[in-house]
């Protein structure tokens, strides 16, 4: 049974990859879409009645729900044909005035759930699968306010440049996905609880559309590249922290 396993399916970007998978694997058998809320999943599936889902409601910030998990997997045995590590939770505040319960699920749902996750499915993939990591551009240089959530990604997009090339060599190809402003559940919990007004003005930056990114991203990892900065706003941005040096830009970067 060939499947593709999308995390944080429920809404936003990884809904829209839902519907992306539908359109552009008609070969692959099962779509298994995890999150933490069931009925979500439900609606989401309920779209699609001539398609095929599991539906795995995980609190991806739980070490108990990771192992219940890798168990429902391995009872399955499926060959895992793609995987998108889509999930993600960001809070923008001072790291000061963060509690410990918003920083252990940025830590948590950031970094731990998609390594493990990934780790997991390995075991299940043959050569010619694919695996899309949902990064962000706050990946490339340190952002003041975001100073644990720009980490988690930082973190994101380095595994995700070396498994990269360690996955090629298996003939399983990698693509991360670095976007910037995206009109999802995440942004407006963010614009919503938005303390200063560096993190509101982040909203008169360029947003992306879901459809196209998330289309191009599936393109892209079939055709074996590294790298998808959607925009080029984006892609001046990421050139940019290239070229300056972080000690410099993390004194002026906010989010």
């Amino acid at each position: 049974m060939s499947v593709a396993i999308i995390t944080g399916a429920s809404s936003g970007l990884g809904k829209e990859y839902v519907d992306a998978v539908v359109e552009q694997f008609p070969q692959i058998h099962e779509l298994w879409i995890i999150s933490r809320h069931e009925d979500d999943l439900q609606t989401v599936a309920d779209r699609y009645p001539q398609r095929e889902f599991k539906l795995i409601p995980l609190d991806l910030n739980s070490d108990a729900d990771l192992q219940k998990f890798a168990d429902t997997i391995s009872k399955f045995n499926p060959d895992v044909k793609l995987l998108i590590n889509d999930a993600g939770f960001i809070n923008s505040e001072a790291f000061a005035k963060q509690d410990y319960d918003k920083q252990r699920m940025m830590i948590g749902v950031n970094v731990i759930a998609p390594t493990l996750i990934t780790r997991i499915v390995l075991k299940y993939m043959k050569p010619s699968s694919l695996i899309v990591n949902v990064c962000s551009t706050s990946a490339f240089a340190p952002v003041q306010g975001q100073s644990i959530y720009s980490s988690t990604k930082a973190y994101v997009y380095s595994l995700s440049l070396s498994l990269h090339w360690e996955l090629k060599k298996l003939g399983i190809k990698l693509l991360v996905m670095c976007p910037g402003n995206m009109k999802t559940n995440m942004y407006q919990y963010n614009a919503l609880n938005a303390t200063n007004k560096s993190t509101q003005a982040i909203g008169y930056l360029p947003f992306l559309d879901l459809h196209v990114i998330t289309r191009k991203s599936l393109s892209l990892v079939q055709k074996g590249h590294i790298v998808y900065t959607p925009g080029l706003f984006y892609k001046t941005y990421r050139g940019v922290t290239k070229v300056l040096p972080h000690t410099i830009l993390s004194r002026f970067l906010k989010g």
